[in-house]
């Protein structure tokens, strides 16, 4: 395979690094059910603390990423897998980008937590995070898919995980949908400003799961060169 013989050339494999990453970007997104739980509680010093915490997790997982990318060889024949890696490193980030957008969208203002909505958006964050979690154990798996070669049985069984992974991001989507639903049908009982930040914030806890399945998708592409 061209990516054992690339990384036969250079002794460093990335994994274990994008592994480092990988929980690192967990620990953020795993703040973002408790900054809820601190917004159905009404408290929002606790949100404004929590809000910062996943900010400053998200700079630690800039740091992780920028390591790895300025250890990546820049020669004309990594350039092909250098860009696979970088596009699977883009995708882990962007999970923590979006779980410090949500942290952001509720400093803005103090969000009411009306009651309708809460079971749905319990029910969301536990879909989002089955996501999440399941990009990272894909990820875990492969410093041994390497050492495979990227086939065998291990590669079906990354393969068959990153099925998983697109049907739990399909789930999440399908419970978005019914929040965004169940938001607008009370569009007469809600202000504008919190309307249109309760929006966003569906929105950017769904990109965590969006930006999960991306992630997969780039690793499926990358196991079949």
């Amino acid at each position: 395979m061209m990516v054992r013989s690339i990384f036969g050339l250079f002794a460093k494999s990335p994994f274990p690094y994008i592994r480092e990453m990988a929980h690192k970007v967990k620990e953020c997104a795993d703040e973002v059910p408790v900054l809820f739980d601190a917004v159905f509680e009404g408290d929002q010093d606790k949100v404004k603390a929590i809000a910062e915490n996943i900010s400053h997790l998200e700079h630690e997982v800039d740091v992780v990423k920028t390591r790895i990318r300025d250890s990546l060889p820049k020669t004309i024949f990594m350039s092909v897998d250098r860009r696979d890696l970088l596009d699977v490193l883009a995708s882990l980030d962007a999970i923590a980008d979006n779980a410090e957008d949500v942290g952001i969208l509720f400093t803005l203002r103090k969000m009411e937590p009306h009651p309708e909505l809460v079971p749905q958006l319990k029910k969301l964050l536990r879909r989002v995070m089955t996501t999440v979690d399941k990009a990272v154990e894909i990820v875990d798996a492969l410093e041994v898919l390497a050492d495979v070669s990227f086939t065998g049985p291990e590669a079906e069984r990354v393969l068959l995980m990153i099925d998983e992974l697109n049907r739990l991001e399909h789930e999440a989507d399908l419970v978005q949908d019914s929040l965004a639903r169940l938001l607008f049908g009370m569009e007469d009982d809600i202000k504008p400003g919190s309307l249109l930040i309760w929006n966003k914030i569906f929105n950017k806890v769904g990109d965590m799961a969006n930006a999960a399945e991306k992630m997969g998708n780039r690793l499926r592409l990358f196991m079949s060169k």
